[in-house]
């Protein structure tokens, strides 16, 4: 069952927004880095992963772009019949429209990962103009938080339910410090 009662979620989600709004308030710039090695060192690896895929594609694309001249060449020439030249062209213009999509993906996700730090700033900015949070309202909630996340509730071996909320924040994700 994933309910859960409004007061206790209430109160779950102010303590939460209560503890990052002072620690924003003790040191901007531990938190903002402590926000970036949450998620660093599965980004590295992947970073580093996405660059030199990028490198790949880029080196092949400008491989299979060469080949595609020396083959035009070679039909000028003669050197290559016409369904030999046409067979190796739809694979060649195939493989630079694969190659394209892959290069562009992989740009966008690199932009993404940028973008991630830049929200990660944002956010410890906006937190940190909340020095004493007393109570939630919309406008609040809005400004700070993207989605709650609400999990089925289990029950202990001593009978306690216990239950799961995540809370991702507006630039910042889900924070697991």
């Amino acid at each position: 069952m994933h309910y859960i009662s409004y007061n206790t979620l209430y109160a779950y989600v102010l303590e939460r927004l209560q503890f990052w709004s002072s620690v924003a308030q003790k040191d901007e710039r531990q938190l903002l880095e402590r926000l970036l090695q949450n998620g660093d060192k599965g980004r590295q690896v992947e970073r580093k992963k996405r660059e030199t895929e990028l490198r790949k594609a880029e080196k092949r694309r400008k491989t299979v772009n060469d080949l595609f001249v020396r083959m035009y060449e070679d039909r000028s020439a003669g050197r290559i019949t016409e369904s030999n030249f046409t067979l190796l062209s739809e694979r060649y213009q195939a493989e630079q429209a694969e190659l394209d999509d892959k290069i562009t993906a992989l740009k966008s996700a690199m932009e993404n990962d940028k973008q991630s730090t830049e929200g990660a700033e944002k956010w410890v900015k906006l937190i940190r103009q909340y020095s004493e949070i007393t109570e939630l309202d919309a406008p609040l909630l809005n400004t700070l938080i993207e989605k709650i996340l609400v999990h089925e509730g289990k029950r202990g071996p001593d009978g306690i339910r216990e239950q799961e909320v995540e809370i991702f924040y507006r630039f910042a994700g889900k924070i697991d410090i």
